[in-house]
């Protein structure tokens, strides 16, 4: 049996979302699109971006109630766990966007924000 993990600190939890913050802050000014392409394909990343985490501390977390809560299960207890089993796939679901994110590389968007003309088809 492996040793029980250190929970994260308040602290170190409130550093994490305040990370999210400041990235959500970031993209409203990026200094480029290209930078902000960057940005984005770390926290969306299919396999560590915040869509995963997100998905997996749902199900870790139902997973945990169910250990825990008292058997029969009262409706609202078994209510909180469907809604954070449902909510999970959800959440992860958006991983997929780190595909979209990719798809931008393809085009030239900073050009546009620096003032050069749009072309527009006819």
């Amino acid at each position: 049996m492996s040793p029980a993990r250190r929970a994260p600190s308040a602290d170190e939890i409130a550093e994490a979302l305040h990370v999210l913050d400041e990235v959500d802050e970031y993209l409203r000014q990026p200094s480029s699109l290209g930078e902000a392409r960057r940005v984005l394909a770390q926290v969306l990343d299919e396999e560590g971006g915040v869509p995963m985490a997100l998905g997996n501390i749902l199900r870790s977390t139902a997973g945990l109630i169910e250990g825990y809560a008292l058997g029969p299960w009262p409706v609202e207890i078994r209510h909180i766990i469907a809604r954070m089993r449902a909510a999970a796939p959800e959440v992860t679901d958006c991983h997929a966007l780190h595909q979209d994110v990719r798809r931008l590389g393809s085009h030239e968007f900073d050009r546009l924000r620096a003032g050069t003309p749009r072309h527009r088809p006819r």
